[in-house]
């Protein structure tokens, strides 16, 4: 949560012991309610509501955590590809964070993908 200005945002103050990878720019922590195994979410340590309101260093921090994520799964599990979302809030939303998630796709059936988060298809 953020509220006015206070740090209370998961992604801006995480726990440490949450994080699968932490940076000064980028958390990365296992969604709470995952839809698939290995679910993670990634975003950036400043609080934003759109992933494009980052600066493309912070941009690249993001794609360069997610890159380390995709390896170290793929050595992990047989992965056909990944899902990535970009997940942005609204306007009316400012206490939400804009994340990416990370979802590995073991097997060519599809899930249910969210549709209010943006969806791109990467293979391994």
């Amino acid at each position: 949560m953020y509220i006015g200005g206070l740090n209370t945002c998961l992604y801006c103050a995480p726990a440490p012991e949450d994080a699968w990878i932490l940076t000064d720019d980028v958390v990365a922590i296992p969604h709470p309610s995952p839809f698939t195994a290995f679910h993670v979410v990634i975003a950036p340590r400043r609080h934003v509501t759109a992933f494009y309101d980052l600066d493309v260093i912070e941009q690249r921090h993001v794609w360069d955590v997610l890159e380390v994520l995709r390896q170290r799964i793929a050595g992990s599990l047989p992965v056909m590809g990944f899902d990535v979302g970009f997940h942005d809030a609204g306007a009316a939303e400012p206490e939400r964070h804009a994340v990416v998630h990370l979802l590995p796709r073991v097997s060519q059936a599809r899930i249910n993908l969210p549709a209010d988060i943006e969806w791109v298809a990467l293979d391994s």
